[in-house]
C-alpha cells in the first residue's frame, strides 16, 4: 500500500511537470485550430473572422469621370454588408474599356474596408490620350483576414450648401467632430446627382487632425461644368 501510494504520487508529479513543459495554451496565432476556434486562428475568441463567415463587399457601381482634357478619375461605390467586421488591406482592380468595348488600361490598388458602410474608392490622375473611355469594371482581387470591429463610430456631422453653378463648380461646407476622441484623419466624398440619380460628378478630400469638439471647413472643386443639372448632393465620410 505504501509503495503504491509513493508510485502514485511520483506519477502525478512527473505528469504535472511533463504537462507544464509540453502543453501550451491555445492562441490565435499558433497556426493550429484549437480551443474555441472555428478555423485555423479564426473565429471563436479570435480577432480574425473565418473567411466563410464574412460576406463579400457589394459593388454598387463604377464609373469614369473626365476631369480635364485627357485626365480622368475612376470611382467605385461599394458597400460592406458585414455589420461588425472590417478589412485592413483589400486589393482591387479597375478595368477601363473604350467605346468599342476594348480594354484601354488597368489600374490596381489597395484600400481598407470599414464595417457596415457604403464608401467610395478613387483612382485619380488617369491619363488616356488615344482612346475615349466608355465604361469601367471594378473588382476586388484579394483580401487580408477579416477582423472583428465592435468599436462605436465617432459622432461626426457634416453641413454644406449648394454647388455653385459656374464653369468651375465648387461646394463648401463644415465637418464637426462631436465625439470625445480625436480623429487623426477623415475622408470626405461627394457625389453630385441629377434628378434621375445619375452621378454626374464625384470628388474627395481629406481632413487631418479633427480634434474632439471642433470643426473644420472643406471645399470641393471641379475644373469644368457638369453635363446636366444637379438635383441631389450626397456628402459622406469614413476613417481611412
Amino acid at each position: 500500500m505504501y509503495g503504491g501510494g509513493v508510485i502514485l504520487v511520483l506519477t502525478l508529479v512527473v505528469g504535472i511537470v511533463f504537462w507544464s513543459i509540453v502543453y501550451s495554451a491555445p492562441t490565435c496565432s499558433d497556426g493550429v485550430r484549437n480551443g474555441e476556434e472555428k478555423g485555423v486562428d479564426c473565429g471563436g475568441a479570435c480577432q480574425r473572422i473565418c473567411t466563410s463567415d464574412a460576406l463579400n463587399p457589394i459593388v454598387l457601381w463604377s464609373k469614369v469621370f473626365n476631369i480635364s482634357g485627357d485626365v480622368y478619375s475612376l470611382v467605385a461605390y461599394v458597400e460592406n454588408p458585414n455589420i461588425n467586421s472590417k478589412n485592413r488591406r483589400a486589393k482591387y482592380q479597375f478595368q477601363v474599356y473604350d467605346t468599342d468595348n476594348k480594354l484601354i488600361t488597368v489600374r490596381d490598388g489597395e484600400t481598407s474596408i470599414p464595417k457596415n458602410r457604403k464608401f467610395a474608392i478613387f483612382e485619380t490622375g488617369v491619363i488616356l490620350k488615344n482612346s475615349k473611355p466608355k465604361l469601367v469594371n471594378f473588382q476586388f482581387t484579394a483580401f487580408s483576414p477579416w477582423e472583428k470591429d465592435t468599436q462605436s463610430e465617432p459622432d461626426v456631422s457634416v453641413t454644406y450648401g449648394a454647388i455653385s453653378s459656374s464653369t468651375s463648380p465648387s461646394l463648401s461646407g463644415t465637418v464637426t467632430n462631436n465625439s470625445l476622441q480625436d480623429i487623426p484623419q477623415l475622408e470626405l466624398t461627394v457625389f453630385a446627382l441629377d434628378s434621375k440619380e445619375n452621378v454626374l460628378g464625384a470628388s474627395r478630400t481629406f481632413i487631418d487632425n479633427l480634434y474632439k469638439r471642433t470643426s473644420q471647413d472643406f471645399v470641393f472643386t471641379w475644373q469644368k461644368a457638369f453635363e446636366g443639372n444637379i438635383s441631389v448632393i450626397n456628402v459622406f465620410y469614413r476613417s481611412p
